[in-house]
C-alpha cells in the first residue's frame, strides 16, 4: 500500500477534476487506471489536525489535536501501530506533522525533504523514496509494506513560476482578480506540477520493481490550498480534497465515485485492506467496499472542524460543520463578531497578494464580496453544493430552507454530543487567557509556544501562582515549555529540569494552599506555600524564556506519566504566569 499525500491542494486544481490550466499528467494517468472520488473531505482544513485524524481514525476533538501543531491525547492508537501488528513495514517519507512523533512508530526516511525549508529540499533530491521502494522489494520481498510519501508541495512558499502566463490563467471564482493573485496562482500551479513529477517517480519505481499489480496506490491531499476561503476554513475549498485509488485487479479503471468519504476513514480502510479487524471506537469507516464496487454509497454525512492555529496574533474563530450525502453543507461559526485572520493576511511566505485584495475591494464589488466572505463569518451558513459549488449563496436566512437549516443544526448538535464536545468548550477554546502582564491556563489545558509573542512575553522574572488542593495525591502542576516541570505530589513541591535535575521541598503538613514560585533569569528560585518559604535554590541557568513546546496546567502535553509527573489528581485553581512583578496596584 502506497499513499502519496500532497500538502494544501484543492480538488479543483487537478487536471482530471476539470482544471485545464494545471499540468498533472501523472495524477490524471492514475485516475484513468483507478477510481476518482468526487466527494472526499478532510476532517480539518489545517495540516496537523487533518493528518492526526487521518492516522488515528478519530475526529480532532476525540484524538486531541484540534489546533495546528498540537499533540494527540496520550496512548492514542494509530495507523503505524495497527499495521505493524498485522506484520506490515510502515514507512513515512518526508513530512510527518503529527505529535508526539514517538507515539506514531513510523519508520522514517527522507527527513531532509520533510523539513519546511529550504524549498529546494522538498522534492526528495536524494531520491530516498525511490531507493527505498527498490531496496524493500529486493531485501524484504515477503513483507507487506505501507509507504506514505508526504512531500511539502504545494504548500507555501511556492516554487517560482516557470511554466505559466499569469494573465492567461482561468481564475477560480473564489479568488479576486488582481495581478498579484494571478502571480500567486501561477506559483501554486508550478508547485502542483512539482508534486505531480514526484508522484510520477513513485509510480515508475513501483513499475521498475515489478510491483504495480500488487500495490494499492492512493493519491490524496490533506486539505485545500492556502488561499482565502480555502485552507484554514470549513468552506468546500478548504475541505474537499482529491482522492484517487489505483488497485489493479480490484478497482475498475476509469471509474468515478460519488460516495461521501472523509480522511478520517483512511486508517480503518488501510487496516481493512491489510486484513485486520476494525479497531473499536473509531469515527472513520472503511470504504473498501466502495473500491471493490460492492457499494455506491458510504457516509450519509461527514463532520469537519477548524479551531484555527495557536499563533499569538490570531483571533480565535472556530467553526464546526456537517456535509450530507445529498449535497448540503451546514457551518456553525462560534465567534461571528470576530474578524477571521490567518497566515494569508499576515505572514504569507512568498507571492504576497492579500493587500491587493484590500485595495481592489475599494472599487470592485466582487473583490469586496470575496474579501468580506473570507474575513467575516455569520453565525450560520448553509449551502447547496449541487447548485452552488462556490458557496456564494448562504441559504441559512432563506425561509424556504428553514427546515433544512434546522435539521442540519440538529445533526451537528447530535454529532458533537456523540464526540463529547460541548458548545461551551468550543466557545472557550484552548488558548491562554491573557492579561496585561500575565496569562492563565485552565486545568487539563495547554498552550503552544506559538501562542506567544516572544518579544512581548520575555520575562526577567517569572512568577507562577495557583491554589492547590489534594497535594497528598497531586502530580504535575505545570510543564513550562520543557524548561522545567513544577509538581506538587505526596506533600512535597519541586521542579524537575529538562536534564533530569530535581529540586524538592521538605514535606508540607497540609493538603492544600496557595503556591507562589519566583524564578529569575539568573536561575534564582524561591517557592512559597501559604506565604512560607519552602524552597530556595540557585539553578544557575535561565529557565524563564518561552521555547518550542507547550505550557500546561495539570498535565504533560501528549504524554501520560506516573508519580510526580502524573496528570494532577486534584484541583488546580487559577494557575497564572506573571511577568517581572506581581502587581500591588488596585
Amino acid at each position: 500500500m502506497v499513499i502519496f499525500l500532497t500538502d494544501d491542494l484543492n480538488q479543483t486544481d487537478v487536471g482530471c477534476y476539470g482544471n485545464t490550466d494545471v499540468r498533472t499528467p501523472n495524477m490524471d494517468s492514475l485516475a484513468a487506471e483507478g477510481m476518482r472520488f468526487n466527494k472526499a473531505y478532510a476532517a480539518a482544513p489545517i495540516c496537523t489536525p487533518s493528518r492526526s485524524a487521518m492516522f488515528t481514525g478519530l475526529y480532532p476533538f476525540r484524538n486531541g489535536s484540534q489546533m495546528n501543531h498540537f499533540t494527540v491525547k496520550p496512548n492514542t492508537a494509530n495507523l503505524p501501530q495497527l499495521l505493524k501488528k498485522l506484520g506490515y513495514r510502515v514507512v513515512i517519507a518526508g513530512k510527518t506533522d503529527v505529535f508526539p512523533l514517538h507515539n506514531f512508530p513510523f519508520e522514517r526516511i527522507g527527513e531532509e525533504f520533510g523539513r519546511y525549508a529550504p524549498i529546494e529540499n522538498r522534492l526528495d533530491r536524494k531520491k530516498e523514496t525511490v531507493q527505498m521502494i527498490e531496496s524493500h522489494f529486493k531485501e524484504h520481498p515477503e513483507q507487506p509494506i505501507c509507504l506514505i510519501v508526504a512531500p511539502w508541495v504545494p504548500h507555501v512558499p511556492w516554487f517560482p513560476n516557470k511554466d505559466f502566463i499569469p494573465g492567461k490563467l482561468k481564475l477560480p471564482n473564489y479568488l479576486a482578480d488582481t495581478k498579484a493573485t494571478r502571480q500567486a496562482l501561477s506559483a501554486y500551479y508550478q508547485s502542483i506540477g512539482e508534486a505531480d513529477k514526484m508522484l510520477g517517480e513513485v509510480m515508475q519505481a513501483l513499475d521498475k520493481a515489478g510491483q504495480k499489480n500488487s500495490t494499492m496506490l492512493m493519491f490524496i491531499s490533506d486539505q485545500g490550498a492556502q488561499f482565502p476561503s480555502a485552507k484554514w476554513t470549513t468552506y468546500d475549498q478548504g475541505l474537499r480534497v482529491p482522492m484517487i485509488v489505483r488497485w489493479p485487479g480490484k478497482v475498475i479503471p476509469g471509474t468515478v465515485s460519488d460516495a461521501l468519504v472523509s480522511l478520517v476513514d483512511l486508517t480503518p480502510t488501510l487496516v481493512d485492506l491489510a486484513g485486520g479487524k476494525k479497531p473499536e471506537g473509531l469515527d472513520g469507516e472503511s470504504f473498501k467496499n466502495v473500491l471493490l464496487n460492492r457499494k455506491k454509497d458510504h457516509h450519509s454525512y461527514i463532520f469537519a472542524e477548524t479551531s484555527m492555529e495557536p499563533h499569538f496574533w490570531y483571533n480565535y474563530t472556530p467553526s464546526r460543520t456537517v456535509i450530507t450525502d445529498d449535497g448540503f453543507h451546514y457551518i456553525k461559526n462560534y465567534h461571528p463578531g470576530v474578524r477571521f485572520v490567518t497566515h494569508i493576511d499576515k505572514v504569507e511566505q512568498n507571492e504576497f497578494y492579500f493587500d491587493t485584495w484590500v485595495a481592489a475591494a475599494e472599487n470592485d464589488p466582487k473583490a469586496r464580496f470575496l474579501l468580506n466572505r473570507y474575513s467575516y463569518h455569520p453565525p450560520d451558513e448553509l449551502y447547496n453544493l449541487n447548485t452552488d459549488r462556490d458557496e456564494f449563496n448562504n441559504l441559512a436566512l432563506d425561509p424556504a430552507y428553514n427546515n433544512k437549516t434546522v435539521m442540519l443544526k440538529k445533526l451537528l448538535d447530535k454529532e458533537l454530543a456523540r464526540q463529547g464536545e460541548t458548545n461551551e468548550m468550543i466557545l472557550e477554546g484552548t488558548l491562554p487567557v491573557f492579561f496585561d502582564q500575565s496569562y492563565t491556563i485552565r486545568q487539563s489545558r495547554s498552550a503552544s509556544d506559538l501562542s506567544f509573542n516572544k518579544k512581548r512575553w520575555n520575562p526577567d522574572v517569572l512568577y507562577i501562582t495557583a491554589y492547590l488542593n489534594d497535594m497528598n495525591k497531586g502530580g504535575v502542576v505545570c510543564d513550562y515549555f520543557s524548561n522545567f516541570r513544577l509538581y506538587a505530589c505526596h506533600g512535597k513541591i519541586g521542579l524537575r529540569l529538562a536534564d533530569g535535575t530535581e529540586v524538592e521541598s521538605e514535606a508540607i503538613p497540609v493538603k492544600e494552599g496557595q503556591l507562589l514560585m519566583k524564578l529569575s533569569s539568573q536561575g534564582e528560585l524561591e517557592v512559597r506555600f501559604n506565604q512560607e518559604v519552602i524552597l530556595v535554590k540557585a539553578l544557575k541557568k535561565d529557565l524563564t524564556k518561552i521555547k518550542a513546546g507547550y505550557v500546561t496546567c495539570g498535565k504533560i502535553q501528549g504524554e501520560e506519566l506516573e508519580g510526580k509527573l502524573q496528570s494532577y489528581d486534584g484541583q488546580i485553581t487559577d494557575l497564572r504566569f506573571t511577568m517581572n512583578e506581581l502587581s500591588k496596584e488596585p
